[in-house]
């Protein structure tokens, strides 16, 4: 099973990846990791990029062996048509329902902050329509998109970068007053932000370039998305003091861009998550794509395109199911084992299996 004939450029995976790792996670981050590290957070998210680093080599090592083959190809090859086929639906269900929970939570904060009558199911339905087309356009299309709307990541940038002006930096004192433990912990909802980068298992055979150049532009985006969460998760424990204020404040940088107000903007906060909702938009397609891409290889269709509307809807029935956060907080709590199952463990067992069993794809050059 195949996404497309489509190839894409070293610098267009880059964009992808990027736009896959960022999203709505970003928005409460650094409230998750205060509650946990308070003024030592930001070095969580330096701590969740290194962890996301090294399983992006085992990424890069299995992809390596199978070179033109995707993940869900390369399940079956190494454990058995039974346990690939298993292994091939769960991924599909696990991609599924994390994409349901991603536009649950954007659902919620549209709710809170600009369409409070507004019924979620419709901001639902119209972002999945969105993500729907995005993927459907295929994948020079949708890396062409990404870089396209990659720009609106530096609105943030310059808006917390204006808010700063006001920020305290005595709040970030004492460094490193908490043990690696509690740092490593609090890395841990950090890392769970940074998810997104597992799709170069998935598109690695697309890209038009060497195995190095792979590496190296994966390796980019993924430096950049440590650096961007560093930065936003440092703004805002220097604005609001990490001991009290940022603990009762569930989206801090939204506060932080509401504070200001500008002679032709007078909500800065709305202007903000009208550009954020393109950004968000990609993430949710990422896991559409992915999730779509899993059914098709299990029922042996060709064009996963023809599973987009079902997963969809199915993506709606599980979103509308979560209510407010605590049934966040549950879901997450569920879900933050099977990250790590998914997206550390079993990629990095494979490459282990592959090289003891001397699995590897053989390809021939003409």
């Amino acid at each position: 099973m195949t996404i497309s004939k489509n190839k894409i450029t070293k610098k267009q995976l880059i964009f992808l990846i990027i736009q896959a790792q960022i999203g709505v996670g970003i928005l409460s981050l650094p409230h998750d990791v205060a509650l946990v590290a308070k003024q030592d957070g930001w070095m969580a998210t330096i701590i969740a990029g290194g962890i996301s680093q090294a399983i992006i080599f085992a990424f890069w090592g299995l992809s390596t062996r199978f070179p033109t083959l995707s993940l869900y190809e390369i399940l079956p090859n190494i454990l058995g048509k039974i346990v690939g086929k298993l292994l091939i639906l769960s991924y599909a269900l696990y991609f599924m329902i994390t994409g349901s929970l991603v536009l649950a939570r954007f659902s919620d904060i549209l709710d809170k902050w600009i369409l409070p009558r507004t019924p979620n199911w419709i901001t639902m339905v119209l972002i999945l329509i969105t993500c729907i087309y995005i993927v459907s356009a295929g994948l020079t299309s949708i890396a062409r998109f990404y870089m396209l709307v990659s720009p609106i990541l530096f609105v943030l940038v310059v808006l917390i970068g204006y808010a700063m002006k006001d920020a305290n930096f005595l709040y970030i004192l004492p460094v490193g007053n908490h043990s690696i433990f509690t740092i490593l912990k609090a890395s841990k909802e950090a890392a769970f932000s940074m998810l997104g980068f597992e799709l170069f298992l998935f598109i690695h055979s697309h890209v038009q370039a060497t195995g190095k150049e792979k590496l190296i532009a994966i390796t980019t985006a993924n430096i950049f998305v440590t650096f961007y969460y560093t930065f936003l998760v440092f703004a805002a424990l220097v604005y609001f003091e990490p001991n009290i204020d940022i603990g009762l404040t569930p989206e801090p940088l939204l506060y932080m861009i509401k504070a200001y107000s500008f002679q032709v903007l007078e909500r800065t906060d709305l202007f903000f998550l009208s550009f954020w909702l393109v950004i968000v938009a990609t993430s949710i397609a990422n896991w559409l794509q992915l999730s779509s891409m899993g059914f098709a290889s299990f029922f042996k269709i060709k064009n996963h395109k023809r599973f987009l509307p079902f997963v969809a809807v199915a993506y709606l029935i599980l979103a509308v199911i979560p209510d407010q956060g605590r049934d966040f907080e549950n879901f997450n709590h569920i879900l933050g084992p099977t990250h790590y199952i998914f997206i550390g463990i079993i990629p990095t067992f494979l490459l282990i299996l592959s090289w003891m069993l001397s699995k590897k794809e053989v390809v021939n050059k003409l």
